[in-house]
Parts: structure tokens; sequence; C-alpha cells
């Protein structure tokens, strides 16, 4: 009786502490598409047995879209919950031996969490740079650990690959340091090796197999998360852990396993080895919850699945689509370049037992940065007012307090790759085009690079960082070309595959200057939505 009078005195704050906090597992997948997984594309060819299960036991975002149309920007976005060009280069950090992209001061996802008693854990592909000792010849030093890697960038442990298996080093970074013998690293040649690809010269251990990285990952997060366990059971006391995992898979050289801990891969989609990638994914996830429910972990974990960018649609020879019918493609600032899956998945999967409820969809408009203040709304974080620059939570979305009528966004920004304008052409915009010979691809892809380089220079002084931009407000998104000047606006509940651009009409014309507005404001802002 005395307890519950005081509970209602102060607010029942003996129940807000009453369920633990969750256990968070984040996996970004590698180019992959809006219309890859069937449980958004029923039409699509590619299995995808797990996920489609986490969508029905959880929630399915159908207006999810990454800030940027590439990978290494989005890759620092979600890690900050910043637009792009807070962080060192608009474009992304590419080199793995360069200044990180991460700003003095600019805090992680890592970060934010450790304060609130998380195990921090980072896992696979960075591309946010990287700052190593140099030895007598000016080289990196690999013997000796990195002085500024995913130690200091909030992660209490990591197995890394600095820029993912398509671009050297050639080699896992645990910790810091070099996973294996750094002695043995040495310059590896572009060409076959192990059953796997190096796709171009660069450092690397002898033993590198690029079909091996997704195996590595799932055993080094399970060990990871068993490590844990065995913590709390010497020490009396659970710590939740936060795993933040970037996947190989979909991403070139396409080199799928023949098996992943036993399960199947290679020709499994009878397509391509891109499918067989796209496959991957759904396997890594399942060994994941799979252990997850071993470990009776499942329903105290929420498990979140998204892509760096939109898909790459070669296969629709084929019959698949990885856009899902949508225009464009990763890179370009159309819906097929960021509009990506997102599913989020907490508890057994009963209505009873889960704190997502089973079978939700949701069109929410949202960022993939906004992760960043909604896992530190659930883990009883507070990332500073000076952090998550341009992220609002969606927590309550996810625990279904907040239906799609009040939105949590008014505007979301999102950029192309740079040098790719509003109306450029790219990959997959139309049909599969007839083969070509090998020589016609390496010279149209020259030509194609250069012509972006030119662009991305014409448009560098005119504020747009020499990208393409989109401004989403409810269904509508105006489109900023490479000169930073609207160019196309679509209202997405009746054209999403943007066809009918509407720029020209009377009737819009107060709705573009105003969108416009909105646009420039974001851009010259220090920060564009209220801290958490």
């Amino acid at each position: 009786m005395i307890r519950f009078l005081l509970s209602c005195l102060l607010g029942a704050p003996w129940l807000l502490h009453a369920a633990p906090k969750p256990n968070i597992l984040f996996i970004m997948a590698d180019d992959i598409g809006w219309g890859d997984f069937q449980c958004y594309n029923p039409n699509g060819k590619i299995p995808t047995p797990n996920l489609d299960r986490l969508a029905r036991q959880g929630m399915r975002f159908t207006d999810a879209h990454t800030p940027a149309a590439l990978c290494a920007p989005t890759r620092y976005a979600v890690a900050t919950g910043n637009y792009t060009w807070r962080g060192r280069l608009p474009g992304g950090t590419w080199g793995w031996n360069q200044a990180p992209q991460f700003l003095d001061g600019q805090r992680t996802i890592g970060h934010i969490l450790q304060p609130a008693g998380y195990r921090t854990a980072l896992f696979g592909k960075l591309h946010f740079g990287g700052v190593f000792e140099s030895g007598e010849d000016g080289r990196p030093d690999f013997t000796k650990p990195m002085k500024v890697g995913p130690r200091e960038w909030g992660f209490d442990y990591s197995y890394v690959l600095l820029g993912g298996h398509q671009a050297p080093p050639y080699l896992f970074f645990e910790n810091n340091r070099v996973a294996g013998d750094p002695a043995q690293v040495t310059q590896l040649p572009q060409g076959p090796l192990n059953g796997g690809i190096v796709p171009r010269d660069g450092p690397g251990l002898p033993d590198w197999d690029s079909r091996k990285v997704g195996q590595a990952l799932v055993e080094k997060i399970v060990a990871f998360i068993d490590d844990g366990l065995a913590r709390a059971k010497h020490d009396g006391q659970r710590r939740p852990f936060y795993i933040h995992l970037s996947t190989d898979g979909a991403h070139g050289p396409y080199t799928p396993p023949e098996t992943i801990l036993g399960t199947p891969v290679k020709d499994v989609t009878r397509m391509t080895a891109h499918t067989d990638m796209v496959y991957e994914v759904d396997v890594v996830v399942g060994k994941l919850v799979e252990a997850l429910t071993q470990r009776k972990l499942l329903a105290d974990t929420l498990i979140v699945v998204t892509s760096d960018n939109g898909g790459i649609p070669t296969d629709r020879a084929h019959g698949h689509d990885a856009v899902g019918g949508l225009r464009g493609s990763k890179s370009l600032i159309w819906e097929g370049g960021h509009r990506v899956p997102l599913i989020a998945h907490w508890g057994d999967g009963t209505p009873a037992g889960s704190k997502v409820a089973p079978g939700t969809v949701r069109q929410q408009v949202l960022g993939t940065h906004d992760l960043v203040p909604t896992f530190a709304e659930l883990a009883g974080a507070r990332p500073g007012p000076d952090q998550a620059l341009d992220s609002v939570s969606f927590a309550s979305v996810l625990l279904g307090q907040r239906g799609d009528d009040q939105p949590v966004r008014q505007t979301l920004l999102i950029q192309s790759s740079p040098g790719r304008d509003a109306f450029t052409e790219g990959r997959g915009a139309a049909a599969t085009p007839k083969a070509k010979t090998k020589a016609k691809r390496a010279a149209d892809k020259k030509a194609r690079t250069q012509q972006q380089r030119q662009a991305a220079r014409t448009g560098a002084g005119t504020g747009s960082h020499g990208m393409a931009h989109a401004l989403r407000e409810g269904p509508w998104k105006l489109v900023m070309n490479i000169q930073d000047q609207p160019a196309a606006l679509y209202n997405l509940d009746n054209d999403l595959a943007e066809r009918n651009n509407l720029i020209q009409e009377p009737a819009h014309a107060e709705r573009v200057q105003r969108m416009e507005k909105a646009y420039r404001d974001i851009r010259a802002s220090q920060r564009s939505t209220p801290p958490l």
C-alpha cells in the first residue's frame, strides 16, 4: 500500500525502471535496395526467409531513407546522427589511412551509449578513415596499434575492415590491432587469392579470402555476446550490449561463400553472384537471431536491419529488381538511390511478448541516422545538445505510442554521390543494356568517371558540394541540381516512380519557394533538429 501511494506521488519511477535496457543489434547491409527483400518486394526472386520473419514479427518502415545515396557519407551519419557535411568531407572519408571523418568533439553512438552502461562493439566495414604510426619508410606500421581507430570512436570491442572487403588493407583489425601476424602483412596484387578476389593492389595478409568475411563477422559477434554473458555471470551484473554491424553483402567483389556455418549460400538464388551476396545478408541475420534465441536473449534485444544506400538493379534480366520499380539506383538522388528497407524487431514474436508490435507497417518519413537518438532514448542515454545535430528519435513509433498521423519529422535532406547531377543517367536507370565487351565497359566507366569529376568540380562552388540534393516535406520531394537550383518536384503519394515533374506548375510555385528556403536554412544551420 505504501509503495502504491509513493508511486502515485512520484510518477511511478519504479515502473519506469522495471524493464531492463534492451540489448541493441544494429545491422547495416551494403548496397541492399528497397526491392531486394521479399517483405518489401513480393515479386523479388531472392529468398529472404529470416528477414521476412523479422518483419512479420516486428515493424517494417516503407518510407525510410539514407541521408546519402552512397556508402561512406551514410556510415558517418548513422554513427553520429549528423548530416554528412557536418563531418570532415561532405562526400565521406574513403581512405583507410587518412584523417577520420569525425571532427573533434563529435561523438558516435558508441560514445553516447557507454555512459548508459552499454558494452559497445563495432564489426565489419567502416570507411571512417584512421590514423597509424609511421614506420621508418614513412608507411603505416602495422606492428603497432592504430593511433586513432574504433577504440577512440567509442567502441569497447571492434573487429573491422577499414575499407570493406572491396579495398585495402585486406585484413581485419581487432581492437585497433592487426588480427593476425602483422609481420606477415605484404603487398597483395590484384586478382584471385585463396578462392576469393583482391579487387586492387594493396597491403593485406597472405591468407585473405574475401569469401570468408561474412562467417568471420558472425563468429566474432557471437563470441562478443558470449564474453558478455560470462562477465555477467562472474560479476553478478548484466550489462546490455550495443552491436553495430556493417555486412560485406551485397557489395562487390561478388564472392559468395559456399556456406556460412553450414548453411549454403553460393548458387542458392540460381541467378548471379550478386544475388547470392544479397542472400548472404539473410543468412547472416538468421545466424545472429539463432544465436540470440539459443542464449535466451532474443526477447530482450532490439534488432534493426537496414542498408547504407539504394540497390543495384543489374539482375532484371533474371526477373529481380533490386529497387522494386523505383527510379534510379545507388548514388543517384532518385528514390532508388536512397529509399531502403528498415525493419525493427523487439520481443519474442508474439503480441503479448513484444515491445514492437508484430506485423506493423509504418509510413513515417525517416532517415537512417534517426537511429542514433532513437537508440539513445531507449537506452536512457542523452547525446547532449551539441550531438546528433540532424536526427530525431522515433522510439515512440517503435513502442506504438505514435501513429503515422503524427510525423516525427517535418523535413528530411538527402544527397547524391559527388558528381551525380539530378538528371544524370546512372547504373540501373533503364533496362539492362545489351552485353558489351570488357574493353568497351572499361572505356565507358572511365568516361563516366571523368564526367562525374568534372560535374563535381563545376558544382563545388555553388553551395551543393558538387552533389544533387533532395528535400522531403511530407509526400513532397524537391530536387536540387548540382548547381544548387530547384530542378524537380514530385508528389510521392501518387508518383513514387518520379515520372511527373511538377516544378513548372504555377500551382506549386509557392511550395517550391518554401521548400527551397527550408533546404537552404538546413544547409546553413548549426543544427536542424531539436536535441533529444
